[in-house]
């Protein structure tokens, strides 16, 4: 049963301050979040109090790049495209970062309990012993995912986890259908961000050529007028 691509807002909104967007270069824009400590002193009173806070969102980011790149550790698995390329994530992430991906793991997660339902019935017909609740929630979901590219859906998932991608000339098209798809945060600003880059430099090409791979999606329309 694959998740067929409908029409969503962006869902944009301003990033946090210890966000930046650094341009190494035309061909690619990096969205980073870095370390940051602050030292702050409240104001004169009887004594003097001093607070350090210290942020190390980097480290974070590292952290779940390691995770997602072992799938033991993830606990759902999208098939991507129609070779159903596997792409490893952690639910509760991508539930708290995107309301449509809550949505449609929780729309998943149903059905595989009603089948599971249906199947534990007919083990019972027959004598067998049925699968516990308990050890159907701790099987991996498998949740199949159409008419995106695996690597463009894998950046796409990666951001979701880190809060930073590369975007680049062939896949700023498949990342802003993809975010303004599932209402990711931030992205859907970045990629617009970048292709009016492209567009003083007048290199448009690439961008158009796979946005048209996404017609599907009305959010391509954004780019194809904008090229």
């Amino acid at each position: 049963m694959g998740f067929e691509c409908d029409d969503f807002s962006s869902g944009y909104s301003s990033g946090n301050d210890s966000d930046h967007v650094s341009v190494t270069s035309y061909d690619s824009l990096t969205t980073s979040v870095t370390s940051s400590s602050v030292d702050r002193v409240s104001p004169p009173q009887t004594s003097l109090y001093l607070e350090s806070q210290f942020q190390s969102a980097h480290a974070l980011c590292e952290d779940m790049q390691i995770i997602l790149a072992m799938p033991e550790m993830c606990d759902v698995t999208f098939l991507v495209g129609a070779r159903e390329v596997p792409v490893h994530g952690l639910k509760a992430v991508m539930a708290s970062r995107s309301r449509i991906m809550f949505e449609l793991i929780q729309k998943h997660i149903h059905l595989r309990i009603s089948e599971q339902s249906k199947v534990t019935k007919t083990k019972k017909i027959k004598g067998k012993s049925p699968v516990g609740l308990s050890q159907l929630s701790s099987e991996k979901l498998k949740i199949p995912i159409t008419n995106y590219d695996a690597e463009v859906f894998r950046l796409l998932v990666e951001f979701i986890h880190c809060g930073e991608v590369n975007i680049n000339e062939d896949t700023v098209a498949g990342l802003f259908c993809g975010a303004t798809q599932f209402e990711v945060p931030e992205l859907p600003g970045a990629c617009l961000d970048f292709v009016e880059r492209c567009v003083k430099l007048r290199r448009t090409e690439n961008i158009r050529f796979h946005a048209e791979c996404f017609k599907f999606n009305a959010a391509a329309k954004t780019l194809l007028d904008k090229v």
